[in-house]
């Protein structure tokens, strides 16, 4: 099965056409990669992990863990974990390790009248002149989660890239380049998506 991941970079669209004639993230993809579906979306000026398959039904599952279906004769998909996008974003402020802002972050965000998302999970990553780094982990993908989370709490982003998507990480991949996923990194994405690997192994 087909799979790669890309660092996008920001300024462009995760879309295969864009009727504005935007840059598309399929304008960085390598020629002699296959243009797979993405999975997901990053906003235009979001960079960091974008997952490309062609498995649709890995694709859903990872966007909806109800979608996962029965994953053993025991149990069910209330059974695995919701699929954790982690972000690292570059804000304007001095903020410290215990800040009361990151506590704040975790609240509940209101995306529509008397509905609330998940709590988020936050973290400290590092400190930059007038700027810090800090760590926000959601496990849905409400429209511009992370940018509204931050936004109610009078933070103002720099920059916003995701670092994680489940068990996959960005690592050192440079911006723009895209790499295939090794049959582990498969593996554990089926895993984290069903519960189990359903791909058919050859014997022996």
């Amino acid at each position: 099965m087909p799979a790669f991941i890309m660092n996008k970079p920001p300024g462009c669209i995760t879309a295969r056409v864009d009727f504005e004639d935007r840059p598309t993230v399929y304008d960085h993809v390598p020629k002699h990669f296959e243009p797979l579906p993405h999975v997901g979306r990053l906003d235009f000026n979001t960079e960091g992990l974008l997952l490309f398959t062609d498995d649709g039904k890995l694709a859903q599952a990872l966007l909806n863990k109800d979608y996962a279906g029965p994953t053993s004769m025991e149990g069910d998909a209330s059974d695995l974990s919701p699929i954790e996008k982690v972000y690292h974003v570059k804000v304007k402020a001095k903020l410290g390790p215990d800040d009361p802002v990151l506590t704040a972050l975790q609240e509940p965000l209101e995306y529509e009248p008397g509905k609330f998302t998940l709590p988020a999970r936050t973290g400290w990553v590092a400190e930059r002149s007038s700027c810090t780094w800090i760590e926000i982990a959601i496990t849905e993908g409400r429209h511009r989660q992370v940018r509204k989370l931050c936004d109610r709490s009078g933070l103002q982003i720099r920059k916003l890239r995701r670092v994680r998507l489940g068990p996959l990480e960005l690592g050192e991949l440079k911006l723009r380049w895209c790499r295939h996923l090794s049959d582990e990194e498969l593996k554990e994405l089926y895993v984290a998506a069903f519960g189990h690997d359903p791909r058919p192994w050859p014997e022996g």
